[in-house]
């Protein structure tokens, strides 16, 4: 019964300092501390490499510092219904000049995001990526 009640604890603390440091990195990302984020993210993916949101945040992260990009990280985290994920993913593709990637990630964005300043703000981005994408088909 001892060890039961020692393994339950023992991965309720687990359980917990997860969601803390999960919650420690969201907070840093979100004041804009990307070096220190990605810093985090990098020791929390390499311990759980096959977590969406560690790679999410380690992905845009060195997007905002202007470090090279993971794609796969951020396509992993999209498939995972990561949403802000969609949109690092169209501005990943819009710099790499891949319109209609780009336009799909945009879209995508546009129909699972719920804030109104964000949508008038990829809106206009992806109006942006058809007018390129046009430019260079003609």
């Amino acid at each position: 019964m001892k060890k039961i009640l020692c393994t339950i604890f023992l991965f309720s603390l687990v359980l917990t300092a997860s969601a803390q440091t999960r919650t420690e990195l969201r907070k840093t990302f979100n004041e804009g501390r990307f070096e220190e984020a990605k810093s985090m993210a990098a020791r929390l993916l390499k311990r759980n490499p096959n977590n969406s949101e560690y790679g999410y945040w380690y992905a845009a992260s060195c997007f905002e510092t202007g470090d090279t990009v993971d794609v796969a990280l951020l396509e992993f985290a999209a498939e995972r219904k990561i949403v802000n994920a969609h949109h690092y993913l169209g501005d990943y593709y819009f710099g790499q000049s891949n319109y209609p990637k780009a336009i799909e990630s945009y879209d995508t964005f546009l129909e699972l995001t719920k804030e109104d300043s964000l949508r008038l703000v990829y809106s206009q981005k992806v109006q942006s990526a058809r007018n390129l994408q046009r430019m260079v088909m003609n």
